[in-house]
């Protein structure tokens, strides 16, 4: 049966060992999508269960920030539409809130409400655990090697 890791699946085929038969981009998208998993399983039994995984990618790009809708939209590579029914979700949960944005008078800013930044700390809490299993597996300094390399600018 084929693996859902494209680097695994792509090393059984080549015979080789996944981190030389995948694509930088194709290493990030499964550790990206391994975050995911255990993100979503984290919150999967507490107060926060209800939360999608768009839900859980919109507010982490808000990174507790006010954004705007099409800031949303470009962050996260989905229309305005999506980011919309995203936000009014959210919005209907009491995590967010819509208000005018005080410096572009047509425009609206996404905010957290005080549950919603009770939910980003427990967010940035259960990231904080998940960071340190990734420090058990790789070592202290290898995560902070590649925090250091994934936050360097690449343009």
């Amino acid at each position: 049966m084929p693996s859902h890791d494209p680097a695994q699946e792509a090393a059984r085929i080549t015979g080789t060992h996944p981190a030389a038969a995948a694509n930088l981009k194709q290493l990030l998208l499964t550790r990206a999508d391994w975050f995911e998993r255990e993100l979503l399983a984290g919150i999967s039994t507490g107060d926060y269960a209800f939360l999608s995984p768009a839900q859980t990618r919109l507010l982490a790009h808000m990174g507790g920030r006010p954004m705007s809708m099409s800031e949303l939209g470009r962050r996260l590579a989905i229309s305005r539409q999506a980011v919309h029914r995203t936000v009014t979700e959210l919005v209907r949960r009491g995590l967010l809130e819509v208000r005018e944005d005080p410096e572009r008078g047509n425009a609206r800013l996404v905010v957290y409400t005080e549950k919603g930044r009770q939910v980003n700390r427990s967010g940035a809490r259960l990231i904080e655990r998940i960071e340190g299993r990734i420090a058990q597996r790789i070592g202290a300094d290898g995560l902070t090697t590649l925090k250091r390399l994934l936050g360097e600018p690449w343009d």
